[in-house]
């Protein structure tokens, strides 16, 4: 680049720059690189006016941004929901499966040591509903052996949760136990917490059945 026109295009990006382009305005109305457009600008002053443009531009790059980055990740997630209709449908949903489902799961989430019951405790409701469905799906039980402990905040509405609790599990309300109120800051409310339960159903019978199917499960990947 000669001196001549590396001075003109000098004094043009000064020019635009008064005026409230950006850096990546100039390099593509000039093609000259980021860095040496940072170096000839560095000491250009900005009036109000030109400082406006600049907001409104980098705001109107960030909405585009945002548009693009929600765009392409509806379009991942569509794919994938398309990956997981695909697959499951071909997948028969027998007693032995559903079995091998809830002893994976109590495995996960279920507590370890079994002394005289089944006992699964997590605050999703999907999770919980589902791990309830497949273990009455898996085996003959008697509902009147469940239990429910609640573990609330004080910002907490008990019978509120109580009534939502039961409605996902399906186990009266008169088989929940004392709610455990949990420490908490009282300033702090978590939007949409519905707190955490742990269902007991009483069978270490059941318990020991989960965990063996579970570990001869994982025995075959070793």
């Amino acid at each position: 680049m000669g001196s001549i026109m590396k001075k003109d295009l000098q004094i043009r990006a000064k020019k635009f720059r008064k005026q409230g382009y950006s850096i990546k305005e100039l390099k593509e109305i000039l093609g000259v690189s980021k860095s040496t457009i940072s170096v000839w600008i560095k000491n250009v002053h900005l009036s109000e006016k030109a400082q406006s443009r600049l907001r409104n531009n980098y705001t109107k790059g960030q909405l585009a941004s945002q548009k693009t980055i929600k765009e392409k990740t509806e379009q991942k997630n569509l794919e994938a929901d398309n990956f997981a209709i695909n697959n499951l449908k071909r997948i028969d949903f027998s007693s032995e499966i559903n079995l091998l489902l809830c002893a994976v799961l109590y495995q996960c989430e279920g507590s370890k040591s079994i002394k005289d019951a089944v006992t699964f405790t997590n605050s999703d409701p999907d999770l919980i509903k589902t791990f309830v469905s497949l273990l009455r799906n898996s085996f003959n039980l008697d509902e009147k052996r469940f239990r429910v402990l609640m573990h609330l905040h004080k910002y907490h509405n008990e019978k509120i949760q109580k009534d939502f609790w039961s409605k996902i599990t399906k186990i009266p309300k008169k088989q929940f136990n004392k709610s455990y109120l949990k420490p908490s800051n009282e300033k702090y409310k978590k939007e949409g917490y519905q707190g955490c339960i742990q269902v007991r159903y009483r069978d270490v019978i059941i318990g020991r059945k989960l965990q063996a199917v579970a570990k001869m499960f994982m025995e075959r990947y070793k």
